[in-house]
């Protein structure tokens, strides 16, 4: 049975998965807005671009959710979304209303009687220490943006693919680059997904010396949601975000 205490371990755990997954900083998941989540991208992949893409790659796009944020400086950045976390967040929503969660507080990890979301660096915080991690200190998420970037020097990136993954960090690129890119959405969905299933399995030792082309991974992932829920014609709800009101301190 639904409840604010159901309802807001529930939250705490899929923002810390997807903090996990994305390495991305936990203030900027934990302030995405449930706007934001309604008009994430579920537009098709153009068959142009497919085209420059390994089949492997393609599923990537069908079977990935991108949602674009306001990340550090008032940059846009991406958070990638698996079809069980887009589930996850879409019953979390429908249970807003039954379990506290205010219409005015506009955030998707949203805290019932608050207009605020739950902290992403505590829930992290609370899980690590719970998993029996040896180092559970390392489980933050500034270390974890650090591991990804470290361990992409494993492979044998070119410099436009090196770009690419301190765009989705939202790490600042020192020198603009004047060359042909795929979009970059349809990047960040493609090859960067690729990557951040590697680090989540562990098997980056495996692919020393590869490009981000080169990396295929051996899954189980299934992508048979994915291609389901493209040949559906069901429409996301678009309602707009709600107003923003002053309401009391939390409890």
């Amino acid at each position: 049975m639904a409840s604010p205490q159901v309802y807001g371990e529930f939250c705490r755990a899929t923002l810390a998965k997807i903090i996990l997954f994305n390495r991305r900083r936990g203030g900027e998941v934990a302030k995405m807005q449930l706007k934001a989540f309604l008009e994430k991208d579920t537009s098709a992949l153009h068959k142009d671009v497919a085209v420059g893409l390994t089949k492997f790659e393609q599923k990537l796009c069908k079977h990935f959710s991108r949602v674009e944020i306001r990340g550090k400086r008032g940059r846009k950045v991406a958070v990638l979304l698996s079809p069980d976390r887009v589930d996850s967040l879409t019953q979390l929503i429908s249970k807003r209303k039954h379990c506290g969660v205010p219409e005015e507080n506009k955030f998707l990890f949203a805290r019932p009687h608050c207009l605020t979301p739950y902290r992403g660096q505590d829930c992290l915080r609370a899980y690590a220490n719970e998993c029996g991690a040896q180092n559970p200190e390392l489980l933050r998420s500034t270390q974890l943006r650090k591991h990804v970037a470290t361990l992409s020097q494993v492979l044998n990136l070119k410099n436009h693919e090196m770009d690419q993954v301190a765009d989705f960090l939202g790490h600042d690129i020192r020198v603009h680059r004047e060359h042909y890119r795929l979009p970059e959405a349809t990047t960040q969905l493609a090859k960067i997904s690729k990557l951040l299933l590697a680090m989540e399995k562990g098997s980056l030792t495996n692919l020393q010396g590869k490009t981000l082309d080169e990396i295929e991974i051996e899954d189980n992932i299934d992508f048979t949601d994915s291609e389901l829920s493209e040949e559906s014609d069901t429409e996301e709800d678009d309602n707009p975000p709600y107003p923003q009101t002053e309401m009391g301190k939390c409890s």
